[in-house]
């Protein structure tokens, strides 16, 4: 009896791990800021992150045909679709060559990015050629009729770090602070979450961010419990966080990475839409 019940919880435990690290869910937002230009309302952006080189949920297929049935404007790729410590880069490239097909495709890089230098020179030249727009440390405007929009990105801190010891954090803000455009609805790519006090201080006024990977297990009474960058108990985990004008939206991601478990925290693809009301 004692062993069937262990078999039971055995399997219990799989089913859950198996679960929680391949069902992918669905997150809306809707952004409303009276900066958005009128062309720009209902327009609408798909946000995925922390991809690690894997495949995605139960069947890639599935999870194309989903982000292909939203009829997004654009979509942002908000850093780690490489993995440093299992790196798959055929997969990345494949999952870059069916996303394009659906919408036009930003690129910010993570830290797996930055670890893999070799790698990531090589996915520079991919989305290059499939016409994915890397915007780490650059901006562009984006046009409809007469109204735009700003779309700015920020490469991963550990960028700044090894560049330039010294200067990094001074680096780090002059680069937003470039890339800043006053008077026009303000979007920034940034791997990084904790660093929402230094785009709010910019002025952006959405951001999209991943990283944190959901808290990894999000216990009942407890909360979200791990995040690369914040430690135990991270503050920015998932959904929308606002400070002074800033608005940031952080994703769960799409994969893992050297911690491979989830609990209560599933895989997530983010769609907002835009609205000035």
């Amino acid at each position: 009896m004692k062993i069937k019940k262990y078999i039971l919880a055995s399997l219990s435990l799989i089913a859950t791990y198996l679960y929680q690290n391949k069902f992918v869910k669905k997150n809306s937002f809707k952004i409303n800021n009276s900066k958005i230009p009128p062309s720009f309302r209902g327009f609408k952006i798909i946000q995925l992150s922390d991809i690690h080189c894997d495949k995605i949920g139960f069947s890639d297929q599935i999870f194309f045909d989903n982000i292909r049935k939203e009829k997004a404007d654009l979509i942002f790729i908000t850093g780690d679709i490489l993995d440093s410590y299992r790196n798959n880069s055929a997969t990345a490239y494949n999952i870059l060559s069916q996303l394009v097909d659906m919408a036009d495709c930003y690129f910010v890089s993570g830290n797996h990015e930055l670890r893999l230098g070799d790698e990531y020179e090589n996915l520079k030249k991919v989305l290059d050629k499939l016409g994915i727009k890397n915007i780490s440390n650059r901006k562009v405007s984006l046009k409809r009729g007469n109204d735009k929009i700003i779309i700015s990105g920020i490469e991963d801190f550990n960028y700044f770090l090894v560049d330039d010891y010294k200067n990094y954090y001074a680096n780090h803000r002059n680069t937003l602070l470039a890339n800043y455009d006053s008077g026009e609805f303000n979007i920034l790519l940034a791997h990084r979450p904790e660093k929402l006090y230094i785009y709010s201080e910019v002025g952006f006024d959405l951001v999209f961010s991943g990283h944190a990977h959901g808290g990894q297990w999000n216990i009942p009474f407890v909360g979200r419990i791990f995040s690369p960058s914040q430690g135990f108990f991270p503050k920015y985990t998932h959904g929308i966080y606002k400070e002074k004008n800033t608005s940031m939206i952080v994703s769960q991601g799409l994969g893992n990475s050297s911690f491979p478990t989830r609990i209560n925290n599933n895989l997530e693809y983010i769609v907002v839409e835009l609205d000035n009301n």
